[in-house]
């Protein structure tokens, strides 16, 4: 009965835990080429275009699609050495009335869970060339299916985040940040403006241009309020720093590292937060006695780095 009660948890729980940031990819390092042109999204790893086309920018291309000294701007990445530029606006006497839009589009590394609270953020600027507008509305949607150029995401006023003010930093990295509770199992993420030309406000940059674009950077979606407000692209996942026993455990779980811990942070299957300790040693033991018997994700926080470590309580 033991070992077909151990089973049993570890089915209902495999795989439907959050991960703390649930984008791939999210400061679009990972390269599949290094890009040549304008247009090739598809360049960053797991991103493609949900509308239009949006453009990739990193360090190993050439003058104008490198970082930092893209066509659009000279501006180094908010992290790493990439990121990534799309339009949020078009002057309202183009070919489709003002509702041009670009979107950048990911398939999340698990699917939204109904009922639970995300935390959601990017890094945005301005570019400083060929930018005839600032807008507001840049914000993050999610899907259950994903788009393509061919099938493109609509603008139809509506987004899981935006930002509604008009984004005229063109300097430094602006930071857009909300949360909801997920209605749906949402398995894919979309970038952009949502919203049509009566719905978004603009202010002239340079009056002969004809667009608003934006470079964006280090996307989040976490259901760690605190985890998204420190994350960068360059913020480490160490899962071979912490040790810990016994597992499965009953009372207690024992962990040693060779760093100090600052916070150990322990999730459901649910991704619900349900303890936390703040901590400051190198060894100790967390009291699991409140909690119900089944598969559970310690979070083991120190200065730089996070471990996760999957544990059962009987």
């Amino acid at each position: 009965m033991r070992y077909f009660k151990i089973a049993f948890l570890l089915f209902i729980c495999s795989n439907s835990f959050a991960q703390f940031n649930l984008v791939p990819n999210p400061s679009f390092e990972d390269t599949v080429y290094c890009p040549l042109f304008l247009t090739q999204i598809d360049a960053a790893d797991g991103w493609s275009s949900y509308r239009n086309s949006p453009d990739y920018f990193n360090a190993c291309g050439p003058i104008g699609l490198n970082v930092p000294d893209a066509i659009f701007g000279y501006q180094q990445a908010n992290s790493g050495n990439a990121y990534i530029g799309l339009v949020t606006y078009y002057k309202r006497n183009s070919f489709d009335g003002g509702n041009y839009r670009e979107y950048a589009g990911v398939n999340l590394i698990n699917p939204l869970q109904i009922g639970i609270k995300y935390y959601i953020s990017f890094y945005a600027v301005l570019a400083e060339r060929y930018t005839g507008f600032a807008s507001d509305n840049l914000g993050l949607r999610f899907f259950t299916n994903s788009f393509s150029l061919t099938n493109p995401a609509p603008v139809d006023n509506i987004s899981n985040l935006r930002f509604d003010s008009t984004l005229v930093d063109s300097i430094n990295w602006t930071r857009v940040s909300g949360n909801f509770i997920a209605d749906s199992n949402y398995q894919y993420l979309c970038i952009g403006n949502f919203y049509d030309f009566l719905n978004t406000d603009t202010l002239i940059i340079t009056p002969s241009m004809t667009v608003a674009y934006y470079f964006v950077d280090d996307v989040c979606v976490s259901t760690d309020s605190m985890y998204n407000q420190t994350w960068t692209g360059l913020q480490k996942i160490d899962r071979n720093n912490i040790k810990i026993w016994p597992n499965p455990t009953s009372d207690f779980l024992l962990f040693q590292t060779v760093k100090n811990i600052r916070e150990i942070q322990i999730f459901d299957c649910s991704s619900r937060l349900v303890k936390s300790v703040k901590i400051n040693a190198r060894e100790g033991k967390i009291d699991l006695r409140e909690l119900i018997d089944g598969m559970y994700f310690a979070s083991f926080r120190s200065e730089k780095t996070i471990s996760v470590h999957k544990f059962l309580k009987l």
